[in-house]
């Protein structure tokens, strides 16, 4: 179930015992992050346990956001980039049974949450290597509490002496291997149609329409609205409809559907049905 507008809006809100304003999105399939613009940035913490999400991205701008929990879902992937800029001041991350692998992903989690101090990643395959615990305190300092386990002081230093050792220099260069292998991974399934984060955030905000309604509402003036309702009132067939809807999901005014000359509309009309078929041909792929 895709995270829509309207379960965002009619979802459990509460007071969580830590006293945090908590959305709760917990056991309601849902396969990835989107459109929490619409939460206007009202609470500390959003429970998302229990879902399908794969990839820790596509945050809008979330100031107060403090916390997160995602127990029970299949992420194996974060957005460093993305947390960066839109959580800074996440502090609390539930990562506890997902599919975390890589010493990349740790890393991103340092550079994406440079404020991060409660961190679980138990039950995930990384927690089952070697150093794993020493190498997460040294790639992320700031965390105070790794795994339900207060971090020693002894411990950063263990850590500090990891990273300095043959070992240490060893699992970096494992890491870059890793994160090599995980782009080529994303540029291959994005060659083949499938709908991979490869950094750039998708989030729904102003400018940035994710459907045709979206796109309607904040890609065009007054006066192209107004022509756009005129043009779907006078459309002859059902295909001539979708092929307007098409434009407008990309955010491109159909004005090649308006000409009133009849060599130029046909020519017009011609260019559309080929935007649309390129749109159909990719639709087609993904959903191979």
């Amino acid at each position: 179930m895709r995270l829509s507008a309207q379960i965002l809006q009619s979802a459990e809100q509460r007071t969580n015992p830590l006293s945090e304003r908590e959305l709760v999105l917990r056991s309601i399939a849902i396969p990835s992050i989107e459109h929490l613009s619409v939460t206007r940035d009202q609470f500390d913490s959003i429970d998302f346990s229990n879902n399908h999400i794969t990839s820790l991205d596509n945050f809008p701008r979330l100031n107060r956001l403090s916390s997160l929990y995602l127990s029970g879902n299949d992420v194996e992937r974060v957005d460093a980039r993305n947390l960066r800029r839109n959580l800074p001041g996440l502090k609390t991350l539930v990562l506890t049974g997902n599919r975390v692998a890589g010493w990349d992903v740790l890393g991103d989690l340092g550079v994406g949450c440079p404020g991060l101090e409660f961190l679980s990643l138990a039950g995930n395959p990384v927690t089952r290597r070697q150093h794993y615990r020493l190498y997460t305190i040294h790639k992320i300092p700031s965390l105070k509490v790794l795994d339900f386990i207060k971090i020693k002081q002894s411990e950063r230093e263990r850590a500090q002496r990891l990273a300095s050792s043959a070992a240490g220099a060893a699992m970096e260069a494992d890491a870059r291997t890793e994160a090599r292998a995980s782009a080529a991974t994303a540029a291959a399934a994005s060659s083949n149609g499938e709908i991979v984060n490869t950094g750039e955030s998708n989030t729904f905000e102003p400018g940035e329409g994710k459907s045709a309604e979206e796109s309607f509402a904040t890609q065009f003036t007054l006066e192209e609205k107004a022509k756009i309702r005129e043009m779907v009132a006078n459309a002859d067939s059902p295909e001539e409809i979708d092929r307007i809807e098409g434009f407008v999901k990309r955010g491109i005014f159909p004005g090649s559907l308006t000409s009133a000359d009849g060599g130029g509309n046909r020519e017009k009309k011609r260019s559309a049905n080929e935007g649309d078929d390129g749109e159909n041909a990719a639709k087609k792929q993904r959903s191979e």
